[in-house]
């Protein structure tokens, strides 16, 4: 069973896990795709009011902060960028000119390598998606969530090989299926299986990086796996009696969160960097929504070889994507999934997952949102 020794391995406190594996990809395609969707309506909506600094206080129990709209000179932001996806994004748009600070880029693959980098000191700010902001806390890491985004559909997939006999989440019962665990992979079974009245230990978990899991497939190893668009394109088109069974479209399944460290936000200089990269990231996507086809070809097409039309397909499907602020809904959400990871030993103690937000810079995502 994955306990409270192998989350630690996820986590930054025991990293040989991910050196043994090698460079093991776990939420970068959930991620991506969550985010490439672009910025427009979501469920979860964004206050349309904006600032030019930020003043807020929520459940976290952040006293009241302000955010200045200049950054003085000489500060450096340090970013965790994922398969230069970040990076990617802001050049396509062309808001990575202009700059009044040095930013620094910083490539991992993967929440737990981002993780063990912010444990080290090496970075200011990533992103990640649900589970791996949960596992961090529960590790009583130094980061925070100061923004988030959803797009309008889950990108992860439920995916059963031809013949498997799988039709639902209960057909699961007594099979082996390829999951990353650690990641939003694991977050999608729990929660799928607890639909159903199923448990972690009902299942035959094989644990693989989600680059893996159509190989598995294919060779018969498993019945089922976790898999993510466009990583699925190919096992799909090659095996036409393969299904997608479910492709959840909860809350968490559609969340990505800038996160940061601590004395990133509480440090003056860097937290008007902040706040200038995600007023950033809002105007690139609210570009790439309305013209696309520059960062498919330098992105989907470049980085995982799909056509033009393939890519375009694939933000399509998955909505458009908006800031969100960190409201009672995602929070009950994420705690939700937070005590799903501890109730199936997947996390050694109960985490409040309130103290995973820092409201502060609430007013700047709400002028992000408008891009």
């Amino acid at each position: 069973m994955f306990r409270a020794t192998l989350f630690h391995e996820v986590t930054s406190r025991i990293p040989g896990r991910q050196r043994r594996r090698g460079a093991a990809v776990a939420v970068v395609p959930v991620v991506v795709a969550l985010t490439l969707a672009g910025c427009g309506s979501s469920a979860a909506k964004s206050d349309p009011s904006g600032s030019s600094s930020s003043t807020a206080a929520g459940a976290s129990g952040v006293e009241k902060t302000a955010i200045a709209a200049t950054v003085p000179s000489g500060t450096t932001l340090r970013v965790g960028d994922q398969l230069e996806f970040l990076k990617t994004l802001l050049a396509t748009a062309g808001e990575d000119t202009a700059i009044p600070y040095k930013l620094e880029w910083s490539g991992f693959i993967g929440g737990p390598p981002m993780l063990q980098a912010f444990h080290a000191g090496a970075i200011d700010a990533g992103f990640v998606a649900d589970t791996p902001l949960i596992l961090a806390q529960a590790a009583h890491q130094d980061v925070v969530a100061v923004a988030a985004w959803a797009s309008g559909h889950g990108s992860n997939e439920l995916i059963a090989a031809p013949g498997s006999g799988i039709n639902s989440w209960a057909d699961l019962k007594g099979k082996k299926i390829a999951l990353q665990r650690g990641t939003s992979a694991e977050a999608t079974v729990l929660q799928g299986l607890r639909g159903v009245g199923l448990k972690l230990s009902d299942i035959d978990v094989v644990d693989l990086p989600f680059t893996q899991v159509s190989a598995a497939l294919q060779g018969g190893s498993v019945q089922a796996g976790i898999l993510v668009a466009p990583l699925d394109t190919a096992y799909l088109t090659s095996n036409p009696g393969a299904k997608v069974v479910d492709r959840p479209d909860n809350l968490t399944a559609r969340l990505s969160f800038l996160i940061a460290k601590k004395s990133a936000v509480e440090d003056p200089a860097k937290a008007a960097a902040l706040r200038d990269y995600i007023l950033r990231l809002g105007r690139a996507f609210t570009k790439i929504k309305a013209n696309p086809d520059p960062f498919v070809e330098k992105f989907y097409v470049g980085q995982y070889h799909l056509t033009l039309a393939a890519g375009k397909a694939l933000l399509s499907r998955l909505g458009a994507s908006s800031f969100v602020q960190f409201t009672p809904e995602l929070n009950t959400a994420q705690q939700e999934l937070a005590d799903l990871f501890h109730d199936a030993g997947e996390i050694p103690d109960k985490v409040d997952a309130a103290q995973e937000f820092d409201p502060r810079f609430a007013d700047v995502v709400r002028q992000a949102a408008k891009g």
